[in-house]
């Protein structure tokens, strides 16, 4: 009985995190490419690589949120103008963030389903 031993998680979560990032900038679905490159990297099961997606996605999706949630208290005086009666759902907006995260965590965790799949059978 074979062991199969995948690279490092550490490695793998960051990697997929920064081409989450990188690729942000030019492609919609990044997530799917960065949980994939994480789930190869990390390799070893399937449930390693999916784990691996998951985390690459679920770190971008907190640094997003932090951006947003960092920059909001500032924009807030400049929307509640614009918003009239709808002012009272603007912190609502703080909402946005944690669905794109949960969206990232998830198509992270599909790629690297993805990407483990390729790992395991490319051995």
């Amino acid at each position: 009985m074979s062991v199969q031993r995948g690279g490092s998680m550490a490695v793998a979560v960051f990697l997929g995190f920064v081409i989450n990032v990188i690729l942000g900038f030019f492609i919609p679905f990044n997530e799917l490419i960065g949980g994939a490159a994480a789930g190869y990297i990390a390799g070893g099961s399937l449930g390693r690589a999916v784990l691996a997606g998951f985390l690459a996605g679920i770190i971008g999706g907190l640094m997003l949120s932090i951006l947003i949630l960092a920059l909001l208290p500032f924009l807030m005086p400049y929307l509640a103008p614009l918003l009239g009666p709808l002012t009272g759902l603007l912190p609502l907006v703080a909402l946005i963030p944690i669905a794109l995260s949960l969206k990232g965590a998830l198509l992270s965790a599909i790629g690297g389903a993805i990407g483990g799949a390729v790992a395991l059978y490319r051995r």
